[in-house]
């Protein structure tokens, strides 16, 4: 079997697919390729669409890759799909931000930062996928851990979370003291 058969059982698994998937899942699908072989023609596979003016893109997302439409072409798909995701609430936002850049992080540390009860909005963000339980810390009461998910880095179109923009989490100590 050569390379070219291997792309194009991978564009059938991303195709068919429809969510990130990662190598090691690639690869105990295409069990008669070595790992290794899959990572060189995903490669291969993102730079070749990527020199493309049409079609599909590969992204990554985290170790994961999915088949997505360009951002220069999403102005022709708006009328055509609606999203039924609601926005997300300036409370939800500021929570899933804490967990991003704080993570791994337990409610209690949220709460305390945020100044309020976040169970309820923690709850939300666990529901709609974008955060996920990640153990429990080895202390009294063995808190739950979170972290986000790729559903968070798919939600916002980044790569990992080291595309997050840079915050100075130390600005609003140097404002108090003018």
């Amino acid at each position: 079997m050569d390379k070219d058969y291997l792309k194009g059982l991978i564009e059938e698994i991303l195709y068919i697919w429809a969510e990130p998937i990662d190598v090691n899942d690639l690869s105990q699908i295409i069990f008669d390729f070595d790992k290794k072989d899959i990572k060189i023609a995903l490669n291969e596979m993102i730079e070749e669409r990527s020199d493309k003016i049409s079609g599909l893109i590969i992204k990554e997302f985290d170790g994961a890759y999915q088949f997505t439409s360009r951002e220069e072409h999403s102005k022709y798909f708006e009328k055509v799909i609606t999203k039924s995701e609601k926005k997300l609430s300036t409370s939800t936002l500021e929570t899933l931000s804490i967990i991003a850049y704080k993570q791994p992080i337990t409610r209690a540390e949220i709460d305390k930062i945020r100044g309020v009860n976040s169970q309820s909005t923690i709850d939300s963000l666990l529901a709609k996928g974008l955060i996920e339980e990640n153990g429990r810390l080895d202390k009294i009461g063995k808190p739950i851990i979170y972290i986000t998910t790729t559903q968070f880095l798919k939600y916002f179109n980044i790569s990992s979370l080291d595309d997050l923009p840079d915050i100075d989490f130390d600005e609003d100590e140097d404002n108090d003291e003018d």
